[in-house]
């Protein structure tokens, strides 16, 4: 029997809002200002839900000039002690990339993909629902689909690939409109997929919930599950708690407004390990 990723989860990284007075927005060539008081209190917080859960949170300081550092999730994939290291396609990201090696060498972690040309944005794209199924986003703005074929050799193809097509340039990354809850369900908005991938997904995942589109754009897709707790940005719609609740689920809201200025929230700021 298959067991849900997010029923076995024990340790996470974050990275604390130390220099995180900007965010960097790669669309609007633009820079953001950030309450930086704000921004702690809320990773705080956030913080504090997932080790209610019982979930280590290991953390890496985040280093001055690179602001979206906080965004650990975009940092890698990782698999059976083994790390598939992000290339983001975005040079305002790119001197992240050192800090977050070193760091998981340390961690004990075997690396791959240091010299590989595709760009890949980690678990902003690459989701595990179980050990064997990897939700792999691609057709948006930041990762080559051709990355997923030096993944699967990572994985020494142990794992089956399910790509998922993203075909609005809203929700740029896979987390931004698809979190697995469980073993047959998910948060998602299927406006953001294409038909292929929508067929895909309801028939993987039967018990699916929909989220409407006000729900989306609120980031709660970017959703963390741990076990039978599901930790979403506020806002979350009375329908979108209701389902939930009918699959077991409870849900804990977490102020993320300085976050969702560049695009993140919740799982954003998570990286699984």
């Amino acid at each position: 029997m298959k067991k849900a990723i997010n029923d076995t989860i024990q340790r996470v990284l974050m990275v604390p809002p130390t220099h995180f007075t900007y965010s960097i927005n790669p669309w609007m060539n633009e820079k953001i200002k950030v309450d930086k008081q704000k921004a702690m209190e809320q990773w705080n917080l956030l913080k504090e839900s997932i080790e209610k859960e019982g979930v280590k949170v290991v953390t890496l300081n985040q280093v001055e000039g690179q602001p979206d550092m906080v965004f650990a999730c975009n940092s890698g994939l990782v698999h059976n002690n083994k790390i598939f290291l992000s290339k983001y396609r975005h040079k305002e990201r790119t001197g992240e990339q050192k800090y977050f090696a070193a760091f998981y060498k340390q961690l004990g972690l075997q690396l791959f993909g240091e010299d590989y040309p595709e760009f890949f944005e980690g678990g902003g794209d690459a989701v595990f629902s179980d050990k064997n199924t990897l939700w792999a986003g691609w057709g948006g703005p930041r990762t080559d689909k051709k990355a997923y074929d030096n993944i699967r050799l990572m994985g020494g193809n142990d794992f089956e690939i399910i790509f998922c097509e993203l075909i609005d340039q809203r929700f740029y990354h896979l987390d931004t409109c698809f979190c697995p809850v469980g073993e047959n369900s998910a948060l998602w908005f299927p406006p953001a997929f294409s038909i292929e991938t929508r067929e895909k997904i309801k028939s993987k995942l039967p018990q699916a919930i929909t989220v409407s589109e006000e729900d989306a754009l609120n980031f709660v897709c970017n959703a963390i599950n741990i076990r039978k707790k599901v930790i979403s940005p506020k806002g979350v719609s009375k329908q979108t708690l209701e389902a939930l609740t009918c699959l077991g689920y409870s849900l804990e809201e977490v102020e993320m407004s300085e976050f969702m200025k560049s695009g993140g929230a919740c799982q954003c700021l998570v990286m699984k390990l």
